[in-house]
């Protein structure tokens, strides 16, 4: 177990050496009112009912979602000794906290939209993930749920880069501004994406832990995005069996939205995998950087 303590230190220390020297987490604070493109236009990503709902979907996961990785990086970094919270750290952590809150707060907005255009059981689906996040606050451990939260940073941090270089035209297909929303989230996932992971880390999580997580994580984002998913097509009267398999085709089959990005996902699952083993900034910056609300 000794030997193990010294590995884990050593570890820590090297992965603490990949934060780019240049890292600012910013901390924006766009105004971004969604509404009057939705009243006008609903399928606003090409016109297409599949692909814009999966996006409407996936983002109505993220205001709890948010709000249980900030929760969980909370009560770790509550336990850790100094010597181990670095300032490093703890200067990337707050932002990172600062950033998760504003993400909730303009997915929130999101979701109040899709309600005011008539998807009225948007905030059910939300009801019921805040009561897991509760749940899950009293029933499982802190470093469990870190856990769960690096996988889901490390996810995330994907769909940045699938933005990026695989599936571009989900961005820049989709109407303004709703494709600003989508920019500015993406960067900021691409500039904290190793603060949970480092976290993680420092709190002597291991492999194995973060690598089952991963695999729990993409069984839950299926669930619940492939759940609102077909609310959202029912409810415009399209979950038909022509839909059913454009579902599966566009977003989770291997060519789809989602199979498009499972490469990136398995990157996490190798032993000596670091987010910064990556850095997208510089290049999504370049690429979206006029889209990127200040």
């Amino acid at each position: 177990m000794a030997t193990w303590i010294r590995k884990s230190a050593h570890t820590r220390e090297l992965e603490m050496v990949k934060r780019p020297e240049n890292l600012q987490i910013v901390v924006r604070q766009p105004d971004i009112d969604l509404r009057p493109l939705m009243r006008r236009q609903r399928y606003w990503l090409g016109g297409d009912p599949v692909l814009t709902h999966f996006i409407n979907a996936l983002q109505a996961t993220f205001p709890e979602g948010e709000r249980f990785f900030i929760d969980s990086a909370r009560d770790v970094s509550a336990t850790l000794p100094p010597e181990r919270m670095t300032p490093a750290l703890q200067q990337d952590l707050n932002a990172f906290i600062q950033q998760e809150a504003r993400h909730g707060r303009a997915h929130d907005a999101w979701c109040d939209a899709l309600v005011d255009i008539g998807y009225t059981r948007m905030p059910e689906y939300d009801a019921q993930m805040k009561k897991l996040r509760l749940w899950s606050r009293k029933h499982i451990g802190a470093l469990t749920r870190l856990a769960l939260t690096a996988a889901a940073e490390h996810m995330t941090a994907s769909i940045a880069l699938l933005l990026l270089e695989r599936r571009s035209d989900l961005l820049e297909n989709a109407e303004r501004p709703v494709r600003d929303l989508l920019a500015w989230h993406a960067l900021e996932e691409c500039e904290h994406k190793a603060v949970c992971f480092d976290l993680y880390q420092a709190a002597g999580g291991g492999y194995l832990r973060r690598s089952i997580a991963l695999l729990f994580e993409l069984f839950d984002i299926y669930v619940h995005v492939q759940t609102r998913l077909r609310y959202l097509l029912k409810t415009d009267g399209l979950w038909t069996w022509k839909m059913r398999w454009r579902v599966f085709r566009d977003i989770w089959g291997p060519r789809g939205v989602m199979g498009s990005m499972y490469g990136l996902l398995w990157r996490y699952l190798r032993p000596g995998f670091h987010p910064w083993d990556s850095d997208e900034r510089a290049a999504f910056t370049a690429r979206y950087g006029d889209l990127i609300p200040r």
